[in-house]
């Protein structure tokens, strides 16, 4: 099988002789030369340097290896005791009879898959995966199939049904607190199967917190609980379930220590001292209020707040040692209200810069749900239209709204879901997630099923509520699936669904001889447009989509003329991650969010209330609402009052003084080597479970010590310097091996979107060796030299040149003899 593309050269630089061969014979002939010699001798000259410049028509050449090699790696580590044993050998047997295989096994308590693949690759190979996909040590595993794959190497997924539940426990959120504050944090249950009931305990210092019984019936589940420390140093938070319905009771405990430390300084900036915000940074924080910047030293404190600071009242100066402090890792927030933002000059001013946001109106378009379905099919790779796609998709990615839910789905012979499900852009990870998958789509072989691709969107689409867009592309040549997919388009409901057809100009219709409309991809294209009643665009390659969803909507009070919705947009972030916002705001500063910040509290309607981004190597949080005095009183009290303290711990970083031992550490898990790293003026010594921990210089003032620990528990941690001794606990926890279980999502997909296939074990048995015969394709570039047909042309040109004068010659002799005869 061949695929064409035009001639080449593999010297194209040597037809710059074409130049000076054309103006020589230019100025001979206006000189008086023969003009027919001169062309003559202008073609042959020409016709001999594009022959040195090597022309060759490139084809592509593909066979099908009918032995492919085959690795079979088989996941044997404890994480896989949920599942039934056997079964990697069970399918090694079965491959060993027709083809060259071999079968490598991991076990114990690490999984680290990836090395294992990168291990076995060889390129131009394929590697069978049978295993969870929980990758806890050594080389990321998605990363490692992008790797192998660009080398020729197909990974496949084999996956199995648990035999049993697995549950485990976990603790995320701070490992530092600050003292008298209400501090948050997560508890997460992981399960291997999709409905089970356990006790949930909770135990802070021993004593009882919470108790309950969860149902849960996804794979992760997010408690949260929040606990105010009133003495510092150490601390312990233990979270415990048990169920019926698991296999495993050694990860069903988790300890975490959190180490409390004192109050950090902030300086408020405000001249309202009878504010809810005054009230709450008063009796949280050591807090100094000031009404100017101009005389303070801002490296007395941890954070700064600006309260309804008109920018008229911050001098160049003021602006300056802010700029300078939040650079060099300060916080920075600043509260809105009716002398701030825009209606305090903000707008351009060098006080802006610092902020991210802007002091103007911000347009909302209404939230949407998008999916792009992209053409991967292998005359995209013919024609080397694949990254301008790609780049196309990426710019739509990077143009999405916070509130915009965007899925993507590839399709050539087949379609793939490159997300799983449409994912919120409000959360820097799914943007930056998607961008990363559709960068390192490859085209496939096989045919055009854009019937597939729609099929796969539409089903995205479908648990999704609001405005929804199905944006396809395509490069026109889908004629073997065009009545398929009009039959798609018919039976979806089109009023519920815009659909944007959008065809990438390449030449794939130009080299074909197109003899009516029906052949064209444009045609193609418009007749499913116009079904679906959507619009039909035609991209040049270097084009860019300029697109907008939804309708701008104006932001309407909810509950009268002075009630403004408030709405958590981000789920993600430290500061919002375990809040449940909810109530109305009386009023807002009208500001837009910039490039590179991030909204996490909005307005129904897309205002936002809280945005944030970093600064340098500090943090700044922009509240564009007031201090509770007018506009936003719901923001300081009840469930809402935690949203103040979250955006200033998260403002100021490490709390933590940064004179004397600072130690930074953290609990374990058992295989895990953990580090505690300690800043102080000479070489510590450190005692970890009352042996001694090697420690080495890594910087100025900064030291680093590696613990390896060998069982489960809670042990002391002492550091020593100068005098000094610091006392903390560390906790070392189940190994990671039993926290990830059942089949890891991400490891299917990286598995899918670099051409291999996820297979149960009944379809692997029956249908995995001829898949690996279809994807056993080897490709080749030849080049037919065609520098011969230039040179045998050169030559008859010259020979005809040579018999055209000598028959000119005779018959000037024959005439001149006859005249002389007469």
């Amino acid at each position: 099988m061949t695929d064409s593309v035009p001639i080449a050269f593999d010297n194209i630089e040597y037809l710059v002789g074409l130049i000076p061969v054309i103006v020589i014979g230019w100025v001979m002939i206006h000189e008086g030369a023969r003009r027919s010699l001169i062309l003559s001798r202008m073609i042959i000259v020409s016709l001999l340097v594009i022959a040195l410049a090597g022309p060759y028509y490139p084809v592509t050449v593909t066979e099908i290896d009918e032995t492919p090699t085959i690795t079979v790696l088989s996941d044997e580590t404890a994480s896989m005791d949920i599942f039934e044993s056997g079964t990697a050998q069970g399918i090694f047997d079965k491959l060993q009879d027709t083809t060259p295989a071999r079968m490598e096994k991991m076990g114990g308590l690490r999984s680290d898959i990836g090395d294992e693949i990168l291990a076995s690759s060889t390129g131009d190979d394929h590697i069978i995966v049978v295993s969870d996909g929980s990758n806890n040590f050594g080389s990321d595993l998605a990363e490692t199939i992008d790797f192998v794959s660009g080398t020729g190497t197909v990974v496949y997924a084999v996956i199995q049904t648990p035999d049993k539940n697995d549950l485990s426990v976990e603790i995320t959120g701070a490992r530092t607190a600050v003292l008298g504050n209400e501090n948050t944090w997560g508890v997460e249950i992981r399960q291997a199967e999709s409905n089970t009931t356990y006790k949930l305990s909770i135990e802070v210092d021993g004593s009882p917190v919470s108790s309950q019984t969860v149902t849960q019936t996804n794979p992760i589940k997010i408690v949260g609980f929040s606990s105010t420390f009133q003495l510092l140093g150490p601390h312990l938070i233990t979270a415990r379930i048990s169920s019926g319905d698991d296999m495993r009771s050694g990860n069903n405990v988790f300890n975490k220590t959190i180490y409390v430390v004192p109050k950090p300084r902030l300086l408020l900036v405000s001249p309202d001292v009878d504010s809810p915000l005054y009230k709450v940074l008063r009796n949280l924080y050591e807090t100094n209020t000031v009404s100017s910047l101009d005389d303070a030293n801002l490296t007395d404190y941890k954070a700064v707040v600006l309260d309804n600071i008109n920018g008229g009242r911050l001098s160049g100066s003021s602006i300056g040692k802010l700029r300078e402090y939040t650079a060099s890792g300060g916080g920075l927030l600043v509260v809105g209200g009716d002398n701030s933002y825009d209606y305090g000059d903000y707008l351009d001013s060098s006080i802006e810069a610092i902020l991210p946001v802007e002091s103007y109106s911000s347009a909302y378009a209404g939230s949407v749900n998008v999916v792009l379905v992209l053409d991967i099919s292998g005359s995209i790779s013919a024609h080397e239209a694949l990254d301008d796609e790609k780049a196309m998709a990426i710019n739509l990615l990077g143009d999405m709204g916070g509130d915009t839910n965007v899925g993507v789905v590839a399709y050539g012979g087949d379609a793939i879901s490159v997300s799983d499900g449409v994912l919120p852009m409000s959360s820097h990870a799914n943007r930056d997630a998607l961008v990363d998958r559709v960068s390192k789509l490859k085209t496939g072989y096989g045919g055009t099923s854009m019937d597939e691709g729609i099929i796969t969107a539409a089903r995205m689409l479908d648990n999704t509520s609001g405005k929804k867009y199905m944006l396809v592309f395509s490069d026109g040549a889908v004629k073997d699936s065009f009545e398929d997919s009009k039959i798609e388009i018919s039976s979806m409901d089109t009023t519920e669904t815009e659909m944007i057809f959008v065809m990438l100009k390449t030449n794939v219709v130009k080299e074909r001889e197109v003899k009516t409309d029906n052949n064209r991809g444009d045609y193609f294209l418009k007749v499913l447009a116009d079904q679906a009643g959507g619009d039909f665009i035609q991209l040049e390659l270097i084009g860019r989509l300029d697109l907008t969803f939804g309708q701008e909507a104006p932001d309407l009070p909810e509950g009268g003329p002075d009630a403004y919705a408030i709405v958590r947009l981000d789920e993600e972030h430290f500061i919002t991650r375990y809040l449940n916002i909810s109530g109305s705001i009386s009023g807002y500063n009208d500001v837009t969010q910039k490039v590179g910040a991030r909204r996490l509290v909005t307005t129904s309607m897309g205002k936002p209330v809280v945005t944030v981004w970093e600064f340098g190597l500090g943090r700044v949080v922009s509240l564009s609402s007031d201090n509770g005095y007018q506009w936003a009183g719901v923001l300081y009290s009840g469930e809402n009052a935690r949203l103040l303290p979250s955006m200033i711990n998260w403002a100021v970083g490490d709390p933590r003084p940064e004179d004397g031992i600072v130690v930074y550490s953290g609990d374990m898990n058992l295989g895990s080597p953990g580090t505690v790293i300690i800043q102080c003026n000479e070489m510590p010594t450190v005692v970890f479970g009352g042996q001694d921990v090697p420690v080495s210089q890594t910087g100025e003032r900064t030291y680093e010590g590696v613990i390896e620990p060998d069982h489960i528990g809670l042990f002391t941690l002492q550091v020593s310097a100068g005098g000094v001794t610091l006392e903390d606990t560390a906790a070392v926890n189940y190994p990671l091996e039993y926290r990830d279980v059942g089949n890891n999502p991400d490891f299917l997909e990286a598995v899918k979107r670099n051409s291999g296939r996820v297979y149960n074990v009944d379809q692997a048995r029956s249908l995995l060796f001829s898949d690996i015969r279809k994807n056993s394709i080897m490709a080749s570039e030849e080049h037919v030299s065609l520098g011969w047909l230039f040179l045998i042309t050169a030559l008859l040109v010259f020979l005809g040149e040579v018999i055209m004068r000598r028959a000119n010659g005779i018959i000037d002799i024959k005439t001149r003899r006859k005249g002389r005869g007469q």
